[in-house]
């Protein structure tokens, strides 16, 4: 339970909203906890003032601690804050107000005050789902990241075919599957489609392994006409690189870690998830090397290029914030004491490409690794080099880059039919 000491201004906006609510006792304890996250005197009073206009609200509902969710948020922001006359000095505006809500409910959850998210998902395929995501972990070892998009179809899959009653796989037909593909990804790109049929394949080889009949649903999902070696990689030059290189402001502790992060990326060709997961113990300094964390729970050791090596010194000396954080890149903005994730690695580079004016070409970050796969196939790399770099499990996955070397291919093009020589 709480112990919330009194820290709160009497001037504080809102504060009188909170007297005899059955949000007081949390007040100053709100206070501590956004103030602990990093956020500014400002923002805190404007968060605070933001939940005290809540708590307002909240006391004519004739409600309790334990009513406090989602559902009354949204209620909040939906239907009061469009036509609220309770003062003049409340904030109206649903992006200034739900991160108030949103921060003051996790810090309830976290201490029990108030119940935990109530999933809408019937209870027997979320247990079916707990069940599909741990074989996906533990077995497969694919990234949440990958999990989370055959969760996503799986969930569209089984709702629509059990709703609320039991999961019954064994009563499926292949013409139950071939319907619901139809209907699910009807409009959808190529690409996408296959991200569904993987998903549903990877869930019926899961029920195979526990001796379900599933040969026959496997067989009716749909091929999908999609050539992996149709178009070029799309690659950056070496003027395109500079230029990108050059868009960071490295005399702050955001541009340390975000060069940092692009030296990583167009160095050694990590993946996203990768650069995100490095830990300060993945990096050896006396040998040079560092640890990655691959797919598949697989650990890869590289040898850390110098120019990569100076940019993480960098950021360590002189752009990390003092944090207990193991992860080698963290947040610079609150809430603090929180990993960069996914986005803020993207951003890195997607930032630097608009400040550069290369944001049509660089979308996102895989165009890095790309471009460290075209460049050595340009300088006459052999393709195990680069598969062992790029950590391919297969060596055909590493072909599609034999299309950029035009020098060689011109050597081995036959002439075309019917050309005068």
């Amino acid at each position: 339970m709480m112990k919330p000491t009194r820290s709160r201004p009497t001037q504080r906006a809102g504060e009188g909203w909170f007297s005899n609510t059955v949000f007081d006792r949390y007040a100053d304890a709100y206070v501590q906890y956004l103030a602990s996250c990093g956020y500014a005197a400002a923002t805190v009073t404007g968060y605070f003032g933001s939940v005290a206009h809540f708590a307002h609200w909240f006391a004519q509902q004739r409600a309790g601690v334990a009513d406090f969710g989602e559902a009354l948020i949204d209620r909040f922001l939906d239907q009061h804050l469009p036509h609220c006359r309770c003062a003049s000095r409340c904030r109206r505006t649903r992006i200034d107000v739900r991160p108030a809500l949103r921060h003051f409910l996790d810090m309830l959850r976290r201490d029990e005050a108030c119940p935990q998210k109530i999933s809408t998902i019937p209870a027997a395929i979320a247990a079916e789902l707990e069940a599909f995501d741990g074989h996906l972990a533990d077995v497969r070892g694919l990234a949440a990241s990958t999990r989370g998009v055959h969760m996503r179809h799986l969930l569209g899959f089984l709702t629509d075919r059990f709703g609320v009653g039991p999961i019954a796989v064994s009563a499926l037909t292949p013409v139950d599957v071939a319907r619901f593909m139809t209907r699910y990804t009807a409009g959808w790109a190529p690409g996408s489609i296959k991200a569904a049929r993987s998903s549903l394949r990877s869930y019926f080889r899961f029920k195979a392994i526990q001796g379900k009949p599933m040969k026959s649903l496997i067989a009716v999902l749909p091929q999908v006409a999609q050539w992996r070696l149709v178009r070029l990689p799309q690659c950056l030059s070496a003027t395109e690189i500079k230029r990108l290189l050059s868009a960071f402001d490295r005399s702050t502790a955001t541009g340390k870690r975000d060069y940092a992060i692009t030296r990583c990326l167009i160095d050694l060709g990590l993946r996203r998830a990768e650069v995100a997961h490095l830990q300060l113990d993945d990096v050896d300094w006396q040998a040079g090397t560092l640890r990655i964390h691959g797919k598949g729970k697989r650990i890869d050791i590289l040898p850390l290029p110098e120019a990569t090596g100076h940019a993480i010194t960098d950021y360590l000396r002189a752009g990390r914030p003092q944090t207990s954080r193991r992860e080698l890149f963290v947040r610079h903005r609150p809430p603090n004491h929180a990993p960069a994730d996914l986005d803020i690695v993207r951003n890195a580079v997607r930032y630097a490409a608009k400040r550069c004016g290369l944001e049509r070409r660089i979308r996102g970050t895989h165009i890095l690794r790309h471009t460290v796969a075209c460049r050595m196939v340009q300088g006459g790399a052999p393709f195990k080099e680069i598969a062992d770099l790029l950590r391919h499990r297969n060596l055909d996955t590493t072909t599609i880059y034999a299309k950029v070397h035009l020098p060689a291919l011109a050597r081995v093009a036959l002439p075309w039919p019917g050309r005068q020589t």
